[in-house]
């Protein structure tokens, strides 16, 4: 039986492992919900009450996930618990800042300054949590209890935009309110989650059992570097063909589709619902599915996403479309977060993760910049480039069985 990731190395009394892995989801719906998806939302809001020119809001997406890319990075390189939960209360406690600090017009060079944090704190939320909330999670019960974790981003985010549609549809100032009284809300559980954490490493150093972690040797030769690797860069390009839908899909509804500026904003609500799907279905799949079997097929449901994407032209293609890439998103996190036991000793596998979601931030950043010249006039060869992206990953996934069958992954 596998390890649960994070797993401490001494047991402990009884823990509310569902209260532990709601309040994870918690947390990582503001990161991943309302901080890097739902940005889109207000920040379409923004350009039509004149806050900044349509020019600037793809460089502020950007700016998003640079500090997105810093923060995993910075998530990466701690060592131990207790600098693992400093970093997730400074993150937390700045995201909601930064949220709140939104609803007043700052100029160019503060809008740029908050995004940067706004992604910073989403990295630090995205890369973390997910293994406070799950350490200590019987092995069983895993899969489901990531999908719950990173699941509460594709409802956070569907809760949002329609909270968003609601409640601010013509202003930009109360949907940057709404969104930061959501997060607010969804901070209480989180914090109790981090002051948790604080508690049993508390306990653990009275019973001298709190270490600092490092790579040794031994634990690199514990690694099973193929799959591995595979793994890694099938995530690498998971990040990569994001890119068409969560930035041109706008170009896509309006120019090939018809859509009105107000409709195609309907699909990112549906890329939402199929994320919240996916978490669901991977509730639902039986423990005795090989994870590394079910990646392959995950990544085949993504391709036709994108082939659809890249041929629609009716607006039901287009919806069904982000619905597929939605599933495709959040069962892809999903399923390689709950793949590492079967690659990672237990003690690398917190910042095994970070390095993933790095590497995938990385992707986002580096595709959209190397494509973003061909979004006016190339927009057609970008999508079936992002096909092209799709299939990669798909095949990646496929290598990454090796040394898989016949095991439990």
């Amino acid at each position: 039986m596998k390890p649960s990731v994070f797993a401490e190395s001494t047991p402990l009394p009884p823990e509310p492992h569902l209260l532990r892995v709601l309040a994870g989801g918690c947390g990582v719906g503001i990161g991943l919900g309302l901080i890097r998806s739902d940005f889109g939302v207000i920040g379409r809001e923004m350009v039509v009450q004149d806050w900044i020119p349509q020019a600037d809001l793809g460089g502020l997406a950007a700016l998003n996930m640079v500090g997105y890319v810093l923060g995993c990075v910075h998530q990466a390189q701690l060592q131990g618990k207790a600098q693992l939960l400093r970093s997730l209360r400074i993150a937390l406690i700045a995201a909601v800042v930064c949220l709140w600090l939104g609803a007043i017009q700052s100029g160019e060079l503060g809008e740029g300054g908050l995004r940067v944090l706004a992604g910073w704190s989403a990295g630090h939320l995205m890369s973390g949590l997910p293994g406070l909330a799950i350490a200590g999670v019987p092995a069983r019960r895993q899969r489901q209890a990531v999908a719950v974790v990173l699941g509460g981003g594709a409802l956070v985010a569907l809760l949002g935009a329609g909270a968003v549609a609601w409640l601010a549809p013509r202003s930009a100032a109360g949907a940057w309110v709404v969104m930061a009284t959501f997060a607010t809300g969804l901070a209480i559980p989180t914090l109790w989650l981090v002051a948790r954490g604080q508690r049993r490493l508390r306990a653990m150093e009275l019973r001298g059992e709190e270490r600092q972690l490092a790579i040794a040797d031994t634990g690199l030769r514990r690694i099973h570097w193929a799959p591995l690797i595979a793994l890694t860069l099938g995530f690498v390009l998971t990040g990569a063909a994001q890119v068409p839908m969560a930035l041109y899909e706008p170009l896509v509804a309006s120019g090939r589709v018809g859509l009105s500026a107000s409709m195609s904003s309907a699909s990112f609500g549906v890329m939402g619902f199929g994320g919240l799907v996916a978490a669901l279905l991977v509730l639902t799949l039986p423990s005795t599915w090989p994870t590394a079997l079910l990646l392959p097929g995950v990544a085949a449901i993504g391709a036709a996403g994108a082939w659809l994407y890249a041929a629609a032209r009716t607006p039901q293609q287009l919806l069904l479309a982000a619905f597929l890439i939605g599933l495709w998103s959040i069962m892809t996190s999903s399923l390689t977060l709950d793949r590492l036991p079967a690659l990672v000793p237990a003690d690398l596998q917190r910042r095994c993760w970070a390095t993933l979601t790095t590497l995938n931030g990385l992707g986002f950043v580096l595709f959209s910049m190397g494509t973003s010249s061909l979004a006016q006039s190339m927009l057609v060869q970008l999508l079936w480039l992002g096909l092209g992206v799709m299939v990669l990953q798909l095949l990646m996934e496929v290598l990454q069985i090796r040394q898989a069958i016949g095991s439990n992954s």
